[in-house]
């Protein structure tokens, strides 16, 4: 008996995941970044509440929305393009003591501008404190010894590497071993912050469908 003969396929390579697969994926994971949105005062009413403003994502307690050109009439200082870093308004604690932006969707980084303002010939230094719900996860102290161009104490404050639902950002003294928020208002000035939000879990699920597709045709 004659053996048959059996003619073999050649097999052709292929790339495991094809390249049209890759740039989906790549589109997947830069599509929707965390972004930092940037929250200024400039459009606010000048003498306002800022709680009663409307913010992305953000609300804010009670803070007096200032122009500088208020403040030199309220406070006495020549503020006139030296103590609002964008535009002409930031907001001032005087309305209360400590100033609370909640967040709806949490972040993963916050940053503002202080000014620390002279009570009796002192200069406190300005916490930003970030909480999960009421539990304390990460804190900033700012340093009163740094002098801007307004002959004041002024610094930009950030937060990173944690989640956060709520900022609360006043000035801070001695408090036995530790130190506290000062029950003290119109101590600092504040303005042109940045917050950036954990990506909404549609976007994650999204990053995640694309890469088990990946998996998934990569295998046959």
């Amino acid at each position: 008996m004659l053996p048959i003969a059996r003619r073999s396929r050649a097999v052709r390579p292929r790339l495991a995941v094809p390249l049209p697969w890759l740039a989906a994926a790549f589109w997947l994971l830069t599509a929707s970044p965390a972004r930092a949105a940037s929250l200024t005062f400039d459009d606010v009413a000048d003498l306002s509440d800022a709680a009663a403003a409307s913010f992305p994502n953000t609300s804010l307690s009670s803070a007096q929305v200032l122009s500088e050109a208020s403040v030199q009439v309220l406070l006495g200082y020549d503020a006139a393009g030296t103590w609002a870093t964008s535009g002409a308004q930031g907001i001032l604690n005087s309305l209360g003591a400590v100033i609370t932006f909640s967040f709806a969707v949490p972040v993963v980084a916050f940053a503002i501008d202080v000014l620390g303002i002279e009570k009796d010939g002192v200069t406190l230094p300005i916490g930003l404190y970030g909480y999960v719900g009421d539990v304390l996860t990460a804190t900033a102290v700012s340093d009163p010894l740094a002098i801007g161009d307004s002959g004041l104490h002024e610094q930009r404050l950030e937060l990173s590497g944690a989640k956060f639902t709520s900022i609360r950002l006043g000035a801070l003294v001695e408090c036995g071993p530790t130190t506290c928020f000062s029950d003290e208002g119109s101590t600092l000035f504040a303005d042109t912050a940045s917050a950036t939000a954990v990506p909404e879990p549609g976007t994650v699920a999204l990053v995640a469908l694309g890469l088990a597709a990946l998996a998934g045709r990569s295998r046959r």
